[in-house]
């Protein structure tokens, strides 16, 4: 398809998701006028679904674009209702018409977690009671019943870690890749894989990291009927890939965040003590000694590489955004995320293959191998590649 009918595509969309609001208006808010609305977009995100902000002088609306061939809303929906009546924040669904995909939703704002992290870590602040902020939603998520969610199986494990190998390494890097050095993939991508399935199952967002995460200002008051342990600073979207999987998949997506990066020592931190509040709202159970996440060390050890395993995933998709879909940006979190991955490998035995093989073929001079890729792609303009190379200093 052209460039030229994907934009008149957006256009005709954006046409028709105004007209859709207009209908629905009256039973979102009786009293408000359509022609008092301005419709700006807000972002596209990584899939194919758009935000725009629907405003007048008192009400902010989200309405969503998510092509219905293209983006699973009935599970949107579905799982949205299933977080809510766990009291996780989410947005409130207003309306919604899945046959053309659209929806009318809250509004959470625009601040993310990531730019209120970025903010702390710039301050040299402790960032302890946003992630706490962000603990309680997940020890929310994580008693969600899984009964009706679809299973984190070893094929889609394994299906995540492949992305690596496509689009990374023969893709970014444009290895031609031997049959040891496939062999090297297999085993660490099994141990990888069989040390996910060997945790406690649980439901899973998928995606609950710091800009998936939205920093609320607090608007209960202190005689608000609402119980304390339900206020929140964090509004969480983008959920409707959500899973019955690992335990540590979504503590490792928010703590090992492929956006932002803290010492080890302080993750490790954050990560046991959401441990001990998982053990007390008994997500885990203590006395199990089959679980591999019971002793602190092993917990440690699985929440490490649960990460790997996530790590390789988001690589592969950062490659797979640039070269398939000419989104440049992501290219500048692939050495971060490539740290906590080559980290990792270094630390366990298991992966002593793994990271002998990163070393040398993956990570000498990986950032002038990356930013060399973009150069290849003629459709980036110049300006956009001086700023990879000044944000790849920030790595």
């Amino acid at each position: 398809m052209s460039e030229g009918v994907t934009i008149d595509n957006n256009q005709a969309r954006i046409q028709l998701l105004k007209r859709w609001f207009k209908s629905v208006l009256a039973e979102v808010s009786p009293s408000s006028d359509f022609n008092d609305f301005t419709v700006n977009l807000v972002q596209g995100d990584a899939s194919f679904r758009r935000y725009f902000r629907a405003q007048n002088q008192n009400l902010s609306y989200i309405l969503v674009d998510a092509p219905p061939d293209k983006e699973n809303n009935q599970a949107f929906v579905e799982i949205a209702n299933a977080f809510s009546k766990k009291r996780v924040q989410v947005p409130t669904i207003y309306q919604f018409d899945l046959e053309q995909g659209f929806l009318c939703l809250s509004d959470f704002g625009d601040t993310l977690l990531w730019s209120t992290l970025k903010k702390a870590q710039s301050l040299n602040a402790d960032a302890t009671s946003l992630y706490r902020a962000a603990f309680k939603e997940l020890l929310l998520i994580q008693q969600v019943s899984v009964e009706k969610l679809p299973l984190f199986s070893e094929e889609l494990l394994q299906q995540e870690m492949e992305l690596f190998r496509h689009w990374f390494c023969e893709g970014i890097l444009n290895l031609t890749l031997s049959d040891q050095d496939n062999k090297i993939l297999k085993e660490a991508f099994d141990f990888l894989n069989q040390s996910a399935r060997k945790q406690a199952q649980v439901c899973v967002h998928r995606d609950y990291h710091s800009r998936n995460l939205l920093y609320l200002e607090a608007k209960v008051s202190d005689e608000s009927p609402i119980k304390s342990e339900f206020k929140s600073h964090i509004g969480v979207i983008d959920f409707q890939d959500a899973v019955k999987g690992p335990f540590t998949y979504d503590l490792v997506s928010l703590l090992k965040d492929c956006y932002i990066a803290w010492p080890n020592d302080q993750v490790q931190t954050w990560a046991l003590e959401y441990r001990e509040l998982a053990i007390q709202q008994k997500i885990l159970d203590k006395g199990d000694a089959n679980r591999s996440n019971t002793e602190e060390s092993m917990f440690l050890k699985s929440f490490d590489l649960m990460g790997a395993q996530r790590h390789l995933k988001a690589i592969g998709i950062f490659s797979r955004l640039f070269l398939r879909d000419k989104k440049i940006t992501y290219l500048t979190d692939i050495p971060r995320t490539l740290s906590y991955l080559h980290q990792v490998a270094a630390e366990y035995p298991e992966l002593n293959e793994l990271h002998a093989w990163l070393e040398i073929k993956v990570m000498q001079d990986v950032e002038q191998k990356i930013l060399a890729a973009s150069n290849n792609d003629s459709s980036n303009s110049s300006s956009n590649i001086s700023g990879i190379n000044n944000r790849n200093t920030e790595l």
